[in-house]
């Protein structure tokens, strides 16, 4: 997992609860805490800092993903904001995703692992987005659409109609307009 997912789970807990919280946390898990932006490290010590998080936290595993998702978009898009930015909607925003920006992510890490997304549009207007990751983060995955919709000024109905902790091959999600 890149650095730059440790680093943005660290800012959330310090923006939104306090710097000690997140030493106890890291403490909990053995982690010294100190991430690059840039490099890699264990997907584990990701779930492990999530794990401790849900417990300290009194929160569902999918609920803190969610959440974190949310976060994350905005974090991403503070150091990266021409993938959203040069988008003129939510829709091509999110199509973009797997030929642009996780194609940009290969091209500086021939190691990263990201999700495959891809988006299909219904005639009834609603959206599609079959996610696949090795990883099942899918309700990051979920998060990272509400920030998304957030950022365009739109409200998304989102729902999960398959996924693949429960079996299913890939995750699936309609989009609707709220």
């Amino acid at each position: 997992m890149k650095g730059a997912v440790f680093v943005a789970l660290q800012d959330m807990i310090m923006d939104e609860f306090e710097l000690d919280l997140w030493h106890q946390i890291i403490d909990a898990v053995g982690s010294d805490g100190v991430y690059t932006a840039t490099l890699n490290y264990d997907d584990q010590e990701l779930m492990a800092i999530v794990g401790e998080i849900c417990s300290r936290l009194s929160l569902s595993r999918a609920d803190a993903l969610r959440h974190f998702g949310r976060y994350l978009f905005d974090f991403l898009h503070r150091g990266h904001p021409m993938f959203a930015d040069s988008k003129a909607d939510f829709h091509s925003f999110i199509s973009s995703i797997d030929g642009v920006i996780h194609l940009e992510v290969m091209k500086l890490d021939d190691q990263a692992r990201p999700p495959k997304i891809e988006v299909q549009t219904r005639p009834d207007g609603d959206t599609r987005l079959l996610y696949s990751s090795e990883r099942n983060l899918c309700h990051l995955a979920e998060g990272l659409l509400i920030g998304a919709a957030d950022h365009f000024g739109i409200n998304i109905e989102l729902e999960q109609l398959c996924c693949r902790l429960e079996g299913a091959e890939v995750c699936e999600f309609r989009i609707g307009k709220a």
